[in-house]
């Protein structure tokens, strides 16, 4: 029993551990390229102590795009027109791109530290600050 108690603990431990190391490493060759038929919006965060082991999924629309956890990007390619991204832990935020064939856009997701858990922030951001903190994620 004291061992199973001790094995148990140090599984519990490793992955706290882990949760706040980075999932990915991305450097600016590594982005996906945009097609000439659609869109590409990339997503991004920031590898962050704080609030590093918290994780929110992101969705278009009704269908779910992935987990965007400290330190990683994820991408999706979308045809022309009106598109809503959003995540929900507690609150929700979302944003929504009127999207042109053939280009890359950016939005960085951020956590904010609320009284019971973190809460997604989505923002649109220029593709030069988007490349420069994408290039630091280790």
């Amino acid at each position: 029993m004291k061992n199973a108690k001790h094995t148990c603990m140090s599984i519990l431990a490793a992955v706290m551990i882990l949760s706040f190391l980075p999932i990915s490493h991305a450097e600016s060759q590594d982005l996906p390229q945009v097609k000439e038929d659609k869109g590409l919006i990339i997503f991004y965060r920031a590898s962050a102590f704080k609030g590093g082991a918290i994780r929110f999924n992101l969705n278009h629309g009704q269908e779910p795009i992935g987990a965007l956890k400290s330190g990683t990007t994820l991408h999706r390619y979308v045809e022309p027109g009106q598109h809503t991204f959003w995540s929900k832990v507690i609150s929700q935020d979302s944003v929504t791109l009127d999207v042109v064939a053939g280009k890359t856009y950016y939005i960085k997701g951020d956590v904010q530290l609320g009284l019971v858990a973190g809460r997604p922030r989505l923002t649109v951001v220029p593709e030069s600050e988007a490349k420069a903190a994408i290039a630091k994620l280790k």
